[in-house]
């Protein structure tokens, strides 16, 4: 299905970006520009080791550090795991956007039918 630019109305200068952004050349100034954002891999073993130092301390006798440290290892795995889903929405994103050659604009079809 041909999408029409919300700009200039025209279906046949309209390409999905990701696919603009392959055909590039890699010496393209533009390239850069038109770039998927960059992508986060999933690194636990921070709150993994303040996880396993807060188990020693609860074993230990240490009950109040080790809860804390535990504590600390859990908002860490939050923080991890939110900068992950917020990359791959930033890549779902950009691998649905469209490019209008004519006009060289970005748009989401969905966004211009609501």
């Amino acid at each position: 299905m041909a999408h029409a630019c919300p700009n200039c109305g025209m279906a046949e200068q309209v390409v999905k970006l990701d696919h603009y952004y392959l055909a590039l050349p890699d010496g393209n100034g533009l390239k850069s520009s038109f770039a998927p954002p960059a992508t986060r891999a999933a690194s636990y073993g921070a709150p993994l080791a303040v996880a396993a130092v807060g188990a020693f301390f609860v074993i230990d006798g240490s009950a109040v550090l080790g809860l804390l440290l535990l504590l600390v290892a859990g908002v860490l795995g939050m923080v991890v795991s939110r900068g992950v889903d917020e990359a791959r929405r930033a890549r779902a994103y950009w691998e649905r956007q469209m490019f209008c050659r004519h006009c060289a604009i970005r748009f989401v079809p969905e966004d211009g039918a609501s």
